[in-house]
């Protein structure tokens, strides 16, 4: 039932205009919520052209500043691929008893964990920022931030000065990594929150494919300008982005969170098509984002802190967040940013290498972009189960190809398996991580969880980065493509933890979540259980019936979600 401190007797409610009100009773919200709750199981019908007309004010929104990642894209695309540059290698590099420039694995290491240190504290900052300052003025600042820590780049002399300029550089890169997940799974309803999160997962992947073009493009530039441009390009971006945030409008749900009811329904006309709210659809949006609130601030004790993370229900789904995340990382797709070092380890020639690099990295767009399409008819679980098994697959292959003897024929293979594991990557758990870990939160710690979130898959990346270049560098492990059996064993027990913990999450609104993880149903169970969110109660299919038709057995709830 709905909790009595949701609505009491009499409570206000907004009209559509922000100056007339209406009174409604416990029972008047409950229809409301029913109506609204309604209105989103059709949307949920709705094929991607069909919602988009309706919502694209606010996906265009999401899509414009999502496109901050592609800069974080571009600098992580471009310093490991520097690695593989000869006129990089000649200004940082140091020379060997054989007079050979080289960066040391180490300095390859140090400088990518910089960024991943930088992003640590990014993301440290935002979890605190973004709940009490909102996306926009956060976003705002941090573009400001961005275009001074550039400057430490392109006028880089050492090593040393690259390091600390990526650390400088991972602070900004930090915030926008969570800030667009939220903003995106909060400015749109339910059916288009996994389009909006897989595009962000294309931004970040474009910028990959972008640093890898640029680099190929600045091989023909004389002396220092072959990697001091690269790096200037970036300087496109904050502007923009700047003055696109400017004008952007703020999530509902963080307005809603903060009282906010009138700018919320502001916000709400501004994302959608125009005329498509009326008085009446708008107070009942309004009615079940409050209602929503009410019951995540019951689960919480009214407080926003990381400690809520830990509490109760919290517990489980910042484990999943978590774990998701991870997955990224050690699904062993990291090789491919590393394509053009991996590529001339095998035997292969600089350019060629720059150029299946480039074909790896194309795979970022391509992958991304089919995978929105595929979000209509398939869920997140299933998609992360057959990226993990397609890519521990391709990397058993890799693994034996690494035990061959090197030749052409070889170091193609491999490109050519490189390509198909970006691509598996991009199909599947590149975008469904977004949306999962967009999805999976309550929305009161929304941003702290996917701050934690992104904070484990960081450090993940700093083991990752340590073990990569020595993996790769002949003057280390010199592995090479024997890793791949490392990260097929890596998959099979991140393969094991998906089938028995991470739940179906498509298709449900924020308040059924919040229903199924209360009633603690098992992961396998998210998709088949019915909800009903205002009587507070699960309706569970089960196959008792030796007919097959099955029988409905009503689970009432417990603890804040009681009558």
């Amino acid at each position: 039932m709905l909790p009595s401190t949701v609505f009491d007797e009499k409570e206000i409610l907004p009209g559509a205009d922000g100056t007339d009100r209406a009174v409604a009773t416990q029972d008047d919200s409950r229809a409301l919520i029913d109506a609204a709750i309604a209105v989103a199981e059709y949307e949920k019908t709705l094929s991607f052209s069909q919602i988009f007309k309706l919502y694209w004010k606010g996906a265009v929104w999401s899509i414009v500043l999502s496109l901050a990642l592609i800069m974080e894209g571009m600098d992580t695309g471009l310093i490991n691929n520097f690695f593989g540059q000869s006129s990089f290698i000649n200004h940082f590099g140091f020379t060997d008893a054989a007079g050979k420039k080289y960066i040391p694995a180490d300095w390859q290491a140090a400088i990518n964990n910089a960024n991943n240190i930088g992003s640590i504290i990014g993301l440290a900052i935002n979890g605190w920022a973004q709940s009490r300052f909102g996306s926009r003025r956060v976003y705002m600042v941090t573009m400001v931030l961005m275009t001074g820590f550039i400057f430490v780049l392109v006028f880089a002399t050492s090593l040393q000065m690259l390091f600390a300029g990526a650390l400088l550089c991972g602070i900004p890169w930090g915030i926008l990594q969570t800030l667009t997940t939220a903003y995106a799974a909060e400015i749109c309803p339910p059916a288009m929150r996994g389009y909006l999160a897989a595009w962000v997962a294309m931004s970040w992947g474009a910028g990959t494919f972008l640093a890898t073009g640029i680099l190929r493009g600045s091989l023909s530039l004389t002396g220092d300008w072959g990697w001091r441009v690269p790096y200037m390009l970036q300087w496109v971006w904050p502007v923009p982005l700047f003055v696109a945030a400017f004008f952007a409008p703020e999530s509902p749900w963080y307005l809603v969170r903060m009282g906010k009811i009138d700018q919320a329904e502001t916000t709400l006309r501004r994302c959608a098509r125009a005329g498509h709210y009326t008085e009446d659809t708008m107070r009942q949006q309004i009615a079940l984002m409050v209602y929503t609130n009410e019951v995540e601030k019951e689960e919480s004790a009214h407080a926003t802190s990381y400690r809520d993370l830990f509490k109760g229900n919290n517990r489980r789904r910042t484990e999943i967040a978590c774990v998701t995340w991870l997955i990224q990382m050690t699904n062993g797709q990291a090789i491919c940013g590393y394509a053009t070092v991996f590529l001339q380890a095998a035997g292969m020639p600089q350019v060629q290498a720059f150029n299946y690099s480039m074909g790896i990295q194309s795979g970022n767009i391509l992958g991304t972009g089919v995978a929105i399409y595929l979000m209509r008819f398939f869920g997140r679980r299933t998609f992360y189960l057959a990226g993990q098994g397609g890519i521990g697959f391709f990397m058993l292959i890799v693994g034996i190809l690494g035990v061959i003897p090197a030749t052409s024929g070889v170091s193609i293979g491999i490109a050519a398996l490189l390509v198909c594991i970006n691509l598996t990557y991009k199909l599947t758990l590149g975008p469904a991580c977004y949306a999962i870990v967009s999805e999976i939160p309550s929305g009161r710690i929304r941003a702290q969880t996917v701050v934690l979130a992104r904070a484990s898959y960081i450090c993940m990346s700093l083991v990752i980065n340590q073990l990569v270049p020595r993996m790769l560098n002949a003057t280390s492990w010199n592995w090479g493509a024997k890793s791949g059996f490392f990260f097929l064993g890596l998959n099979i027990l991140t393969l094991v933890y998906t089938v028995f913990r991470i739940p179906e999450t498509r298709n449900r609104t924020y308040a059924e979540l919040d229903l199924l993880f209360a009633e603690k149903v098992p992961a396998r169970k998210f998709a088949s259980a019915t909800v009903d969110v205002t009587n507070g109660c699960l309706h569970e299919n089960n196959s008792l019936d030796v007919e097959g038709k099955g029988e409905i057995q009503q689970i009432e709830t417990a603890g804040s979600m009681k009558h």
